[in-house]
């Protein structure tokens, strides 16, 4: 009986120490070199991932088709910082002006933070 008793412990102890893989998060945001809020969930319509060559690439629509032109106009050749929450997943630079509603974002995520980003705004 002690043996059951010190192995259902054991196998609690380690159910309770597990980390938590699926992180809970209540936003999705591009932010500027300062932290500054450029566009959040709310300004997306939809994403989808998309397969790179040796990278997950995110494809992201606007709810305005003026978003991505004021932004990329507002931050050319500045690096921009994708968050899921308060964990940052990505760090891409803009490289050029989008002039439409939707754009491919490339960064240095995985794909289950690829995955995350697109649950969330779809």
């Amino acid at each position: 009986m002690k043996l059951i008793v010190s192995a259902l412990a054991a196998l609690f102890l380690l159910i309770g120490c597990q980390q938590n893989v699926n992180h809970e998060f209540n936003d999705v945001s591009i932010q500027d070199q300062e932290g500054n809020v450029i566009v959040s969930s709310s300004d997306f319509e939809e994403a989808s991932i998309q397969e790179g060559q040796n990278r997950v690439l995110v494809n992201v629509n606007f709810k305005n088709s003026d978003t991505p032109k004021e932004m990329t106009e507002n931050h050319l050749n500045e690096k921009v910082y994708i968050y899921l929450g308060d964990e940052k997943i990505a760090s891409p630079t803009i490289r050029k002006v989008i002039d439409r509603d939707s754009m491919q974002i490339a960064g240095d995520y995985t794909r289950e933070e690829a995955e995350q980003f697109v649950d969330y705004i779809n």
